[in-house]
């Protein structure tokens, strides 16, 4: 389990810091007026947006793999047992509870 977490981390670690050096290398011109370009202020876009879907699809590998591993323990039968599911927009309905089941 550990080696997993391990190689997950080391997989988003390693293209976070490729799209850190490739947003660096892009903009080599040591101009003052930098945020007048517009390819600067693209590059700044595009790059945010990258992080943005790297630690998304990072938070989503990770919450997963939690699951995944108390499960793997044995972890998820008590918690999940005794809990109902309910909406807001079911409060007039009569409320049927669903079971999670953990293979």
């Amino acid at each position: 389990m550990k080696g997993v977490a391990f190689k997950m981390m080391l997989f988003f670690g390693f293209f976070i810091a490729c799209n850190t050096w490739l947003s660096i290398q892009r903009q080599r011109d040591p101009a003052g007026d930098k945020w007048k370009s517009w390819t600067f202020v693209m590059n700044i876009v595009s790059t945010s947006c990258i992080y943005m879907l790297l630690m998304l699809h990072g938070l989503a590998a990770n919450t997963v793999f939690y699951i995944y591993a108390k499960a793997l323990h044995g972890e998820l039968d008590e918690e999940f047992a005794t809990q109902y599911v309910s909406l807001p927009v079911d409060d007039g309905k009569v409320n049927v509870p669903y079971v999670v089941s953990i293979v």
